[in-house]
C-alpha cells in the first residue's frame, strides 16, 4: 500500500500568499485522494510495487486498457504533487538560494531565466497541468508544460521540478489569477532539492521513485 511522503512544512508557512485552508485541502484531501484510490484499485496486485516512472514510461507494457488511463491519472497525481511539495519552500528566498545551485549552473542559466520560462510555459498551458524541468536522454534541460497529470516519464524523459498550474492550487487565494500565482510561486523555489534530483539522475538514480514508493 502507498504512503504519502508529507511535505516537511507546516501548511500555515505560505501565509498569506498560499492560505492555510488551500493548503490543507490540497495536500491532505486532494493528494491524499489519489493515493487513496490508488490503494483501493491496486491495493491487492504488484502494480503499486513497481517503480512508477518505468509503469509511466511505458503504461501498455504494465497496465490493461481499463486500468491505464486510471493509473496515469491518479499516479501522476501523486508524483506530480509528491515532487511539487519538496520543489518548494517557505523561505522565499529562491533568488539567493539560486547563485550556488549546480542545476542552474550546469545548464549555464540564472533563477530569473528560469521563472521568466515557468511563468511562459504556464500561461500557455489551456486548462489544468503543469510546467516542467526534465532532463532528456542526453542529459539536455527542457522547459514545458504538460496536460492534467501527465508527466515528462511519458516523454522518456526524467523530471527535476514542476510547478502546478491547476486552479485548485490558487484560485481561492490569487482569485484565478495564474499569472501572478506562477511569478510568486517561482520565489519559493527550493533550489536544494532541484539539486538533490538533478544530481541523482545523472548517477542514474530517480529519488522522485523513492519518494513515492516508500512505505
Amino acid at each position: 500500500m502507498l504512503t504519502m511522503k508529507k511535505p516537511t512544512w507546516m501548511f500555515d508557512q505560505f501565509e498569506p500568499f498560499i492560505s492555510t485552508t488551500t493548503m490543507l485541502v490540497h495536500v491532505d484531501q486532494l493528494h491524499n485522494g489519489y493515493i487513496n484510490k490508488l490503494n483501493k484499485r491496486f491495493g491487492n496486485t504488484d502494480i503499486l510495487s513497481v517503480m512508477p516512472s518505468n509503469i509511466l514510461k511505458d503504461p501498455d507494457a504494465f497496465l490493461n486498457i481499463d486500468d491505464k488511463q486510471f493509473y496515469i491519472d491518479q499516479m501522476g497525481g501523486n508524483v506530480t504533487h509528491t515532487l511539487f511539495w519538496q520543489c518548494i519552500s517557505p523561505t522565499k528566498n529562491a533568488a539567493k538560494t539560486s547563485r550556488n545551485s549546480q542545476f542552474l549552473k550546469a545548464f549555464n542559466i540564472t533563477h530569473e531565466f528560469l521563472a521568466q520560462k515557468i511563468v511562459e510555459e504556464g500561461l500557455k498551458r489551456f486548462g489544468s497541468g503543469w510546467v516542467w524541468g526534465a532532463l532528456t536522454r542526453d542529459n539536455q534541460l527542457a522547459l514545458y508544460s504538460t496536460k492534467n497529470h501527465d508527466t515528462p516519464y511519458m516523454r522518456k524523459q526524467r523530471p527535476v521540478f514542476c510547478i502546478d498550474v491547476w486552479e485548485h492550487a490558487y484560485f481561492i487565494d490569487r482569485f484565478g489569477d495564474r499569472e501572478s500565482w506562477l511569478k510568486n510561486i517561482c520565489t519559493f523555489i527550493n533550489y536544494e532539492t532541484l539539486d538533490k534530483v538533478f544530481l541523482a539522475h545523472l548517477e542514474g538514480k530517480d529519488i522522485l521513485d523513492t519518494w513515492v514508493t516508500k512505505r
